[in-house]
């Protein structure tokens, strides 16, 4: 059966919506818990399918928009039935500036002769964050099919702003390879993978430096920033729900990190935005000061006033002797 979901989620106010989406039988699409109770969304793929049977494929399209925040949840195990020629699943996503993705599913459990490949595409903004995880068991463990099945192919390619950043591929043959053998599984029967991509991602390594210092049982783990921006986490265990526990753990840990790094950007950019504010008003204000202006035709000129004063005592001088000689000019005449 062929089978298509797709999410689409947008911001609005301080809300991330789920806005134009769609999904078909057997799989339903609805929210996690209540969609008022955060601003972020929430949301469960639900099936009413035993499992993945063969030939059927399953098409997820995701697009988390700009500032738009989503936690994406699965109902259960992820169930490989005996097959011949084949399932296939692939997810494409899409995050826009600023926006948030946290997917960690339930583990693929593969049963006896299941055949079984998943392809990831994945475009990051540069801007936006990614939480990604994923689980690989060795079979139904309590029914001794441990690697029993034909073939698992997994393959997740993450790009950002067009250029490819990392690629993660795994094909397990139990059949033509020694699985359970060193440089493979090495004993253990579960696999989890966790990415982590965003600009956050320095400090979120240096966060876990500190937390993760102590060992968990049953769990080996390891992680490096395998490109930039981005973390890598691998652990191997032998119970699927513990290893899944521990998983999720780290990736609220990432979600929680993250959105407390946010918080701390927009209040960097509040602030920022008001000084601002107050160097143009104080701009403003020095622009809508009236200058002195002349009128026109008339220069102004600087006068000494030592100069002024010698241009008045000269002035007053010359008209003393101009009375004086007409007082002697009259005094001739008579």
């Amino acid at each position: 059966m062929d089978s298509i979901i797709k999410i689409n989620v947008e911001r609005e106010g301080h809300r991330s919506l789920l806005k134009e989406s769609y999904h078909n039988a057997p799989y339903k699409l609805t929210h996690y818990g209540s969609p008022r109770a955060q601003d972020h969304l929430e949301m469960i793929i639900m099936s009413a399918s035993p499992g993945i049977l063969d030939k059927d494929s399953l098409v997820i399209d995701v697009h988390v928009k700009e500032n738009a925040h989503l936690k994406l949840f699965t109902q259960s195990f992820n169930k490989l039935h005996p097959m011949k020629e084949g399932a296939s699943q692939e997810t494409n996503v899409r995050l826009d500036k600023d926006s948030v993705f946290n997917y960690v599913p339930h583990p693929v459990t593969p049963f006896k002769d299941s055949i079984f490949k998943t392809v990831n595409t994945i475009h990051v903004n540069d801007d936006a964050t990614l939480i990604w995880g994923d689980i690989i068991s060795a079979g139904r463990i309590h029914r001794n099919e441990v690697f029993a099945f034909q073939k698992l192919h997994s393959i997740t390619r993450i790009y950002k702003d067009g250029k490819l950043l990392v690629t993660d591929n795994q094909c397990l043959l139990p059949r033509e390879q020694p699985v359970s053998d060193m440089l493979f599984f090495e004993g253990y029967t579960h696999q989890a993978t966790l990415f982590y991509c965003g600009p956050f991602a320095k400090l979120m390594k240096d966060e876990m430096d500190e937390i993760l210092t102590m060992e968990y049982e049953d769990v080996s783990f390891g992680f490096t920033e395998c490109a930039n921006n981005t973390l890598l986490l691998r652990a191997v265990g032998t119970d699927g729900e513990l290893l899944y526990s521990f998983l999720t753990m780290l990736a609220q840990m990432c979600w929680v990190f993250t959105h407390d790094q946010l918080a701390v950007k927009a209040e960097e950019a509040m602030k920022l935005e008001a000084e601002t504010a107050q160097r143009d008003v104080a701009s403003t204000d020095l622009e809508d000061t009236p200058k002195r202006t002349e009128p026109k035709g008339i220069t102004s000129k600087t006068v000494d006033t030592k100069t002024a004063g010698k241009k008045k005592t000269v002035s007053k001088g010359k008209k003393a002797i101009k009375k004086d000689t007409e007082r002697k000019t009259s005094k001739k005449a008579v």
